[in-house]
């Protein structure tokens, strides 16, 4: 199943991903600015003058192209993007065989910007509370392949206090900090 669509607000796993990529890359240009590392990367790097090179400047992230396949063990996302090659991300989720049903359909493929893989635990009004999703990373890279960004698996827990704006957070046992919802997403 191939997912693509109009926007992050309507759940779509390829917008959300997207949007969280050009939000880690504008957070660490922002960084480099502030540091002047944007000038002296500029002047070391000595790698192609394509624009997913350019340490100046934020390269335009594509729509991800998600695509799902079930899981043969457990769920997990496959993903790692370099714009150097100027193709689109290409996301793919290893899912269980009930995602459709069970994540999809009911509006959870995406919550607070993060694609869910797999929902571990619901409350008694069929919300996740406990999901497996991504943390992506995304950052200039001055050593050879200039912007790219990739994801790692992780489970974090949904807090529903607000209904209408719910959270991420680490479940108890992991000792990170609160996640805040992307500002990106919201665009």
């Amino acid at each position: 199943m191939v997912i693509r669509g109009q926007g992050a607000h309507d759940g779509l796993p390829g917008e959300a991903v997207s949007a969280r990529i050009l939000e880690l890359f504008e957070a660490d240009h922002a960084r480099m600015r502030e540091s002047g590392m944007d000038v002296i990367n500029a002047r070391l790097y000595k790698g192609s003058t394509l624009p997913g090179h350019n340490p100046r400047t934020v390269p335009p992230v594509p729509p991800a192209g998600v695509v799902t396949h079930p899981a043969f063990a457990e769920p997990k996302v496959i993903f790692t993007w370099k714009s150097e090659h100027g193709t689109d991300p290409y996301f793919q989720m290893d899912v269980p065989a009930n995602w459709a049903t069970r994540v999809a359909h009911r509006g959870y493929a995406v919550i607070v910007g993060h694609p869910v893989t797999s929902v571990l635990e619901e409350d008694a009004d069929g919300r996740p509370t406990r999901i497996q999703t991504v943390d992506l990373t995304g950052y200039f890279d001055s050593t050879l392949h200039g912007w790219r960004a990739w994801a790692r698996d992780c489970i974090r827990t949904v807090d529903w206090s607000d209904p209408g704006q719910p959270y991420l957070a680490r479940p108890a046992a992991d000792p990170g900090l609160h996640l805040e919802p992307p500002a990106a997403v919201a665009r």
